[in-house]
């Protein structure tokens, strides 16, 4: 069965004003609609006001029972509010929350995500509005389905916890542990479900745009790069492309439930990453060059990231997580009733304080009520404000055209299993100009969280990574490679001594039987690449095969030679390097071989002092309200501190601190230039040193480090500084 149904026994109960005052403790409102005067009907959400669950912009589970869908008609104070669902159905429905829901292309449906109670899981359900009827699609119901939209064909697009890739656990969130979404589709009769590839981290609320594509939030989070960009996707969930902030041109940290005006024009929220009850400041956003006439975007093909801009549309309201003022407040959601320069808004907004912390210390919860916003006056008009409730996601309940269907995605024709990647020339970027001949190849990673591994990885904040191999380029700059599908994929281009030279800073995914190749090592995205005779060198010689058709727990170091490694655990492979050729001098004695930093707690003015030391025990630094443990001597000693921890706990560093081996940088770190790393590829070559110094061994006097012991210090830096890695995991089968 594809569906399961409930029958409504008085779907509409229609409240008069005198009422809703009375329930709401003062719903509010004026007559002046101004750009709602064509606007019959408006349909929102109504959930108990909460603060709980909001962790961050990307969390989902806050279950508050009591939401209900209502109508208000006309969209005023003085209008019926109607509940549309789901008060009056059967009594499974009496603890229901509704987290978000769509309307159908010609308004007479809704498609909603809800949660039956506190030991169900978030579902999806349709609402039929002419005779009340729900139904509740089949899904699987250990997984949570959430952000639900329609798609043209009779298609609906969410975002779940469900895993495309058999057997496997769903990616955890580096923060609060959150089991992270991908986007999925299903037909509108319950059949069909599909998932699509995954993120590392989470996709949330997506929106269909009128060209057919859906844009969505990507949490990207790799290291030092933590922030949700918007990107956009086909309906098929193929082909995800950046669209906005991340290549500098955006205001915030993170942007979210962005909304279409008009082609590659956008109004979205901004705001932190977390404690800011996923509420923000309103911005307008422009994918490419626009008329200063009617502030459209000019033309589709000057739609790129490097074109785009944006504009500020309430002032005062933080952009960080910053407590919000009284009369400023913060807005939900926005959705657009006009294009043109000046724009009105329908919007959620709450006053005040609305920023996770303060709001608990008081004992407050933010209330969001439905308001017009006039972006040129910078003014707000009451529409609809329940005190009990957060009236959010107000949409006019009238019909919309349908964007065109997208055809699925053809496959690769080389490996239908398998996703295909590369580059059609890597020498073109608009990020770096390469010397030519410089780069040898592109190093394709593996990602995973701690699923399969413990709370961090390492003090450096990268998650966890599998080196999948190194694609080498041709004569032309092109690249091809195989690998395993729906999985996420970690970039950089390396040089003969197999050292990142550019690091892409995202991850990023492909379907099975999906080819990702795009134009060059982040060429532009206006631009047209084109390839003369027609063919790739790399297409002409086949792409290099990584280890597609190999299941995930098989993808393990088996032994740790340069063309068998893929995890570079600190234990296992680092650390017999550093016993067999560096302990005897670097053993933390007071000598000058072993430099010393202090850390001290200016409350106590207690402190503790380290020596550069590269033996393996395991050891605890705790000073005042900082403690890091997990680690041994040689890994804080080459990958420092945890900084993090350190600002959080306010303590000094003082003396000679160092980071000697540099997260995705080897090329730069202290390290690895001291010991001078060996040529790699396209052979292993010991005469061909990286730097033109006299390597550490030669100058120090001990036996100089093999080819195969070179690359995994390279790796380890060049991954991320990890010290755990799948290998470590008591389930991995090395």
């Amino acid at each position: 069965m594809a569906t399961k149904t409930y029958n409504k026994t008085n779907v509409a109960i229609a409240l008069s004003m005198a009422a809703a005052i009375a329930s709401t403790a003062g719903a509010c409102g004026g007559d002046d609609t101004g750009a709602l005067g064509d606007v019959k009907s408006l349909v929102f959400l109504q959930r108990p006001k909460h603060n709980s669950g909001m962790g961050d912009i990307f969390q989902y589970t806050s279950y508050n029972p009591g939401a209900r869908l209502v109508k208000l008609e006309p969209p005023t104070a003085d209008g019926k509010l109607t509940v549309l669902c789901c008060d009056k159905l059967s009594p499974e429905f009496a603890k229901m929350d509704i987290s978000g829901y769509d309307l159908s292309f010609d308004a007479t449906k809704v498609v909603f995500a809800g949660k039956l109670n506190e030991g169900s899981r978030y579902g999806l359900f349709m609402l039929t509005l002419a005779d009340g009827k729900v139904e509740q699609l089949a899904t699987d119901p250990g997984r949570d389905y959430v952000s639900p939209i329609f798609l043209p064909g009779d298609k609906i697009m969410f975002t779940t916890n469900a895993v495309v890739e058999p057997g496997a656990p769903q990616h955890q969130d580096e923060y609060e542990r959150g089991t992270t979404l991908q986007l999925g589709t299903i037909n509108a009769d319950g059949t069909g479900e599909v998932l699509g590839p995954r993120n590392l981290s989470h996709r949330v609320f997506p929106t269909l745009t009128s060209d057919g594509r859906v844009m969505t939030t990507q949490w990207d989070h790799l290291g030092p790069q933590n922030a949700g960009h918007l990107v956009f996707v086909n309906q098929d969930m193929t082909a995800v492309r950046e669209a906005f902030g991340k290549e500098g041109t955006g205001l915030t940290n993170s942007y979210l439930k962005a909304t279409e005006v008009s082609p590659g024009r956008f109004v979205a929220i901004g705001t932190s990453r977390n404690r800011t009850i996923q509420a923000g400041a309103l911005l307008d956003i422009r994918l490419g060059k626009v008329s200063t006439a009617d502030g459209d975007v000019v033309a589709n093909s000057e739609m790129s990231e490097a074109n785009a801009s944006v504009k500020l549309l309430t002032a005062n309201v933080p952009l960080d997580r910053t407590p919000s003022s009284p009369t400023v407040g913060r807005y939900y959601d926005a959705y657009p009733l006009n294009a043109g320069e000046d724009l009105n808004l329908l919007v959620s907004w709450a006053d005040g304080t609305v920023e996770s912390g303060s709001l608990e210390a008081a004992g407050l919860s933010a209330n969001f009520g439905v308001y017009l916003y006039d972006t040129k006056t910078q003014t707000r008009k009451p529409i609809w404000d329940d005190a009990d409730y957060w009236d959010i996601f107000a949409r006019p309940l009238r019909a919309r055209s349908a964007p065109p269907v997208i055809e699925p995605s053809a496959a690769n024709g080389i490996d239908n299993n398998a996703a295909l990647i590369g580059s059609m020339n890597a020498y073109q970027s608009s990020l770096d100009k390469f010397a030519p001949g410089s780069l040898y190849g592109v190093r394709v990673m593996e990602g995973f969280s701690s699923e399969e591994g413990p709370r961090k990885f390492g003090t450096t904040m990268f998650e966890g990574h599998a080196n999948l191999g190194v694609a080498p380029l041709q004569a032309d700059g092109s690249w091809l490679a195989t690998v395993p599908p729906n999985i996420p994929l970690h970039l950089q281009m390396v040089d003969k001594f197999g050292m990142s030279v550019r690091n892409e800073p995202v991850w990023f995914s492909g379907a099975r039987g999906e080819s990702r190749v795009c134009g060059g090592c982040h060429e532009s995205r206006s631009a047209t690449t084109v390839i003369n005779p027609g063919i790739t060198m790399a297409a002409a010689v086949g792409p290099s095969a990584m280890y597609a058709a190999v299941p995930r727990g098989q993808r393990v170091s088996n032994d740790f030679s340069r063309d068998k490694v893929m995890g570079v655990p600190w234990d296992k492979s680092i650390q017999p390097i550093l016993d067999a050729k560096c302990v005897s001098c670097h053993d933390g004695s007071a000598s000058a071989a072993n430099p010393s930093y202090t850390i001290t707690d200016p409350v106590t003015a207690t402190s503790v002092t380290w020596r550069f030391d590269l033996r393996g025990q395991a050891v605890t630094v705790g000073v005042g309200d900082l403690m890091i443990t997990g680690y041994t001597a040689s890994y804080i000693s080459l990958a420092g501190l945890d900084m993090e921890a350190v600002d959080k706990a306010e303590v000094m560093v003082t003396g000679d601190y160092k980071t000697y081996m540099n997260p995705t940088d080897a090329k730069g770190s202290l390290a690895i230039k001291l010991l001078n790393p060996v040529q790699q590829f396209p052979t292993q070559n010991a005469n061909v040193r990286a730097f033109a110094t006299t390597p550490h061994a030669q100058g120090a006097g001990f036996t100089d480090l093999t080819a195969d012991e070179y690359y995994r210090l390279v790796l380890a830096a060049d991954m991320g500084m990890n010290f755990y890695s799948r290998e470590n995991n008591p389930g991995a089968s090395n």
